[in-house]
């Protein structure tokens, strides 16, 4: 009787046997590993065992090498077709979020940019394409202790940015013996939709400037989508580096809103769960690899749009409306009493700025802005329950002003104005917008 098991590895190639002989020793060497490297023991361990079973079933897969190579091979051509078509359509279909992604990074205007650019402020003004084709460049954020992120450098025609992260004020007098407020705030103070000289800093410092024979330093330490405890934490280490400023101004209350409202938890700043993933143990490498093929973008992002599934943050538990509102008001109020405490010890005057808001006060809104709250809902998941909140949380604040001496509300600085100042429903204002929230500002401002 002839011995089939010693005909069939006779029969094997030889470089098959050692292929399988050296499979077999990595996936014993992979489980001593996994036995001796307590963080990685799931991943080892599974990944030895794997390779155990694939060398053990090599013996008799060899003889089918061709077929099993002939097959393997197509679906990896397969593979790499579909990845290129996905490729190809989520740079031209108009897929939301991926594809304002991808037009960021190329430089051309994202369907976010159109919208502003579509505004009638913007159609009449020369400088607008280039202000938002500078505004996607200067997106980029770096690292910043405690506060976490902060704007890196940038240097363009209208908008700039110091290697401390600080939007320029333009005709800031910065000498030793200058007046010197420091502004806080998020995007609407940054400057979003404002070139350098269009910002709520830069027309503060005009009219502060205009009420002061002394030299005036007003300096835009605004920062995109800071809330109102990064600002306080911002200030914080100002101080702690011995920058005392005469005056500080807050202008917050949006973004504390919406992060509480994304998050369904106050005391958080925004794009929490991302920010905390870069944190937490990473995925395999090859799970990670997976995710970031276009394919499976595509695929996602076909499902979200689809409806299918919910949209992310929808069914977190947490909170309810009004306690959320009770405690996103009390975190704002309490940043309040910090800065006065600050103030009394550090000497500096402060000045805390409820921000307007496009469903805060009684201005008459103009046709665009009517179609804001529900026009622009793909990208500012403004719901009933976040206008809810917004409501709560204000009411809430501004019912706490009478024990807040430094506090005020600016929710009805436009009530008169009869243009369009709103931008969208996260806060941002044209410059004709700033101008009349610094020219409030300016007239509560005290530096003497």
């Amino acid at each position: 009787m002839k011995d089939t098991g010693m005909l069939t590895d006779r029969r094997t190639p030889g470089w098959h046997r050692l292929v399988r002989r050296l499979v077999l020793v990595l996936g014993i060497l992979t489980l001593c590993l996994g036995l001796l490297a307590p963080e990685f023991r799931g991943q080892l361990l599974f990944s030895g065992g794997v390779l155990l079973l694939i060398g053990w079933f090599l013996q008799p897969l060899s003889r089918h090498y061709r077929t099993i190579a002939v097959v393997f091979l197509n679906t990896v051509l397969l593979l790499l077709v579909i990845e290129f078509l996905a490729t190809a359509t989520l740079a031209t279909v108009n897929v939301r979020f991926v594809r304002d992604l991808l037009e960021s990074v190329m430089g051309r205007p994202s369907k976010l940019v159109d919208h502003y650019l579509a505004l009638p402020y913007y159609t009449d003004q020369e400088w607008s394409q280039q202000y938002w084709s500078e505004l996607l460049q200067a997106l980029r954020k770096d690292y910043y202790p405690y506060v976490i992120w902060r704007s890196p450098g940038f240097k363009g025609e209208l908008l700039n940015i110091d290697a401390h992260g600080r939007r320029m004020t333009p005709d800031a007098t910065c000498s030793p013996d200058a007046l010197r407020v420091y502004v806080f705030g998020g995007s609407s103070t940054w400057g979003w939709g404002a070139p350098d000289w269009g910002t709520v800093p830069a027309y503060l410092q005009q009219q502060l400037s205009r009420q002061h024979a002394e030299p005036v330093c007003v300096v835009n330490y605004g920062e995109n989508a800071f809330v109102s405890t990064q600002n306080v934490v911002q200030l914080l280490l100002l101080l702690d580096a011995g920058d005392v400023p005469d005056a500080v101004v807050f202008l917050d209350g949006v973004n504390d809103v919406l992060a509480a409202s994304q998050n369904r938890v106050p005391l958080v700043h925004q794009n929490f769960e991302e920010i905390a993933a870069l944190f937490e143990e990473p995925d395999p490498p090859l799970l990670t690899w997976v995710r970031d093929l276009h394919t499976v973008t595509l695929l996602q992002t076909l499902v979200r749009e689809s409806g299918l599934a919910a949209t992310a943050g929808s069914s977190a538990i947490g909170p309810g409306p009004d306690d959320l509102a009770d405690a996103v008001a009390r975190t704002y109020l309490n940043n309040y009493r910090i800065v006065s405490a600050l103030a009394g010890s550090y000497g500096f005057r402060y000045y805390f700025f409820l921000q307007p808001y496009i469903l805060a006060g009684d201005k008459v809104l103009t046709p665009e802005e009517q179609d804001m709250p529900t026009g622009l809902n793909w990208v500012f998941n403004l719901d009933a329950t976040v206008v809810d909140l917004f409501a709560d949380t204000y009411s809430r604040i501004e019912a706490g002003r009478p024990e807040h001496e430094h506090l005020y509300s600016l929710t009805g600085v436009f009530d008169e104005e009869p243009r369009q100042v709103w931008l969208d429903t996260w806060g941002h204002t044209t410059p004709v917008g700033n101008e009349r929230i610094a020219a409030a500002i300016s007239t509560v401002v005290d530096l003497r």
